[in-house]
């Protein structure tokens, strides 16, 4: 029988710990945040800006587009927190995904207001994660894979650098050949790592249907890719011999 040593035990009590810690903390920089302070709202903005842009920009290929959102989310979010009760702010408040649903929204507008799909994106270093992965019958999305130092091309050696980039491009236009409502997703779960539950309430769907429309986004991606990595060896002139 598995009996945790006293070391194991005492590790997990201090990450326990230094979890509690840093929710308090989260929820007392909110309380200041919520009653105006400028130098509590920075350090959200300093701690997920970053991240709120990325998902902008990897859901509509537009650089500046995706900067004057992000602007927007936190303006929006700044005004939004004076206006949440005390009560709702708390250590098991979800800033993160608080902030990624005022950021979905923002790009679901945007898109309604321009009518347009997005532009493509051609630099898509998210996928390093290693959940995008190379199998036998093409590219596969993996809901574990490890991290590799070759992201993509997990086997070190397998692929030449030609390969790579025309493996890479066309992960790029398979991705951006997707509905946003299956690119969303895809990015929410896979880069941004948020829970099946987390991501459904960001994109507002019952936990059944997000998880549908996940499986759906990943079966669409590997048909769209299919066709595209033939394309993109064939631009680079690696057709098979």
């Amino acid at each position: 029988m598995f009996r945790p040593c006293k070391d194991w035990k005492d590790n997990t009590l201090a990450v326990l710990q230094v979890d509690m810690a840093i929710k308090k903390l989260e929820a007392y920089i909110l309380e200041r945040a919520r009653q105006g302070d400028h130098e509590a709202f920075s350090a959200i903005f300093e701690e997920y800006g970053r991240p709120v842009a990325g998902y902008l920009y990897r859901l509509l290929g537009d650089r500046e587009a995706a900067g004057d959102l992000s602007q927007e989310t936190f303006l929006k979010a700044y005004r939004g927190l004076m206006k949440l009760p005390a009560a709702d702010i708390g250590p098991d408040f979800n800033l993160s995904a608080w902030l990624f649903t005022i950021a979905h929204h923002n790009a679901m507008d945007y898109l309604r207001r321009n009518k347009r799909r997005g532009t493509l994106v051609t630099a898509f270093n998210w996928l390093d994660s290693g959940r995008f992965r190379q199998g036998n019958g093409g590219l596969m999305v993996e809901e574990a894979a490890a991290e590799t130092a070759d992201g993509l091309f997990p086997e070190a050696g397998s692929e030449s650098v030609a390969d790579q980039v025309a493996l890479g491009d066309a992960v790029g236009r398979a991705l951006s050949q997707l509905s946003k409502e299956h690119a969303a997703c895809l990015i929410l779960h896979y880069h941004q790592g948020f829970s099946y539950a987390e991501a459904a309430d960001i994109l507002e769907l019952p936990l059944t249907t997000f998880k549908m429309r996940l499986y759906r986004a990943r079966q669409a991606f590997q048909q769209l890719y299919q066709s595209e990595e033939a394309r993109s060896k064939a631009e680079l002139g690696f057709l098979p011999g």
